[in-house]
């Protein structure tokens, strides 16, 4: 049975329960572990002393090495690769093909610290992704390290990115992205890089049948510090992986079920062994940041003496309540003016509607939102749209 029948008709089944949410704390996953991967072998410990793990699953000489939530607060790789563990434990012969010819050695939380704290940044303040050079942190110590001593043949990058980003100069937005990082300034096209390439092509012609037109290349400027950049000077082939916004999807779950399958696609790309030739990389559209989460047009801003017509754009700022354990989402005022350049994944024409400011008199870039606009109403960041 081909993957994308499989999987479509598996999914619901093999996905694993009670990770629906984008916080995911290191207590949660180690709960997790704990009971379903006993087997787990512990790499060693964060800055806080977390241990930081490591799951194999196939006996296949091909290994692969993928790592997930280096950024603490972005775990839709995490959720994702739970599922595609689930998913090749199937008695099918697709999965039985893949066990025999990979090993996959997955890391699903290299930064478990920032992950408990829902933060990009390690405990000690430093970007995992921009400290390659200086190995400043335990954590990516620990990942070069491993990379150095088993070698794997190719390596996933998981990241997430912002909903601000949408596909080339489409409405559509960037469902999920890829790269093959560059591994110079020139950004030459290198056996590792075009055999990154070859793998983002199958997939993304894959993917194209599921969410037609939500699929970018993410930008291939050289990072002289950055992980996979440095990587790929190594000559590993690696691969990033970011996972970006589906509509009405702020917890990524829709995207976890695309980014499991995108890593699904990889994998069975890998194991053709048909890695020489980059294909339609090129033409994958990139990258852009022309969305905004709500955008208001056409509103009223009246003073004393005058008035403006002009659009409100705002951004949802991610942040952790501690009580609740749950992620809110706090409108904040990010652009005032002309937006007709932009998109918005709330977009709403308020037709010389009269702005009505709360704690303000008129909108302010970087505030909270706390106005009305018609039936539109924000309170100290709360939408009640």
């Amino acid at each position: 049975m081909e993957l994308l029948d499989l999987f479509n008709k598996k999914y619901g089944d093999i996905r694993v329960e009670g990770l629906d949410s984008k916080y995911l704390p290191f207590l949660k996953l180690k709960s997790y572990l704990d009971e379903y991967f006993p087997d787990k072998v512990s790499l060693g410990k964060s800055f806080l002393g977390n241990e930081i793990y490591e799951l194999k699953i196939g006996s296949g000489k091909t290994k692969i090495l993928a790592w997930s939530q280096m950024h603490g607060n972005e775990s839709t790789g995490t959720r994702a690769i739970l599922d595609v563990f689930e998913f090749l434990k199937l008695n099918e012969n697709w999965s039985k093909f893949i066990l025999e010819s990979i090993s996959f050695h997955f890391i699903p939380m290299l930064n478990p610290d920032g992950s408990t704290l829902f933060t990009r940044r390690n405990a000690a303040g430093i970007d995992l992704n921009r400290d390659f050079l200086q190995e400043a942190s335990p954590e990516i110590r620990l990942l070069k390290s491993y990379v150095q001593k088993h070698q794997p043949y190719f390596l996933f990058n998981l990241h997430d990115q912002r909903t601000i980003f949408n596909v080339g100069n489409t409405a559509k937005p960037a469902t999920l992205s890829f790269l093959a990082p560059s591994a110079d300034d020139n950004r030459l096209e290198t056996e590792s890089r075009i055999q990154s390439m070859a793998v983002i092509d199958y997939m993304v012609k894959g993917l194209e049948k599921i969410i037609p037109g939500c699929l970018a290349r993410f930008s291939d400027e050289f990072y002289p510090t950055s992980t996979g950049d440095n990587f790929m000077k190594m000559g590993f082939p690696c691969i990033l992986f970011e996972a970006g916004h589906y509509p009405h999807d702020y917890q990524r779950d829709h995207v976890r079920k695309y980014n499991a399958l995108s890593i699904l696609l990889a994998l069975e790309k890998i194991c053709s062994h048909d890695l020489s030739d980059k294909g339609n990389y090129d033409q994958i559209p990139q990258n852009n940041k022309k969305f905004l989460d709500i955008i208001l047009r056409n509103v009223l801003v009246r003073s004393n003496d005058s008035e403006s017509l002009l659009d409100i754009g705002i951004y949802l700022d991610e942040r952790l309540d501690l009580d609740s354990q749950e992620i809110l989402f706090c409108s904040r005022i990010e652009e005032i003016g002309d937006l007709s350049n932009y998109f918005g994944h709330i977009d709403i024409d308020k037709k010389g509607k009269i702005y009505v400011g709360k704690s303000s008199m008129f909108p302010i870039i970087g505030d909270l939102a706390d106005f009305s606009v018609g039936t539109i109403h924000f309170e100290t960041g709360k939408f009640n749209g």
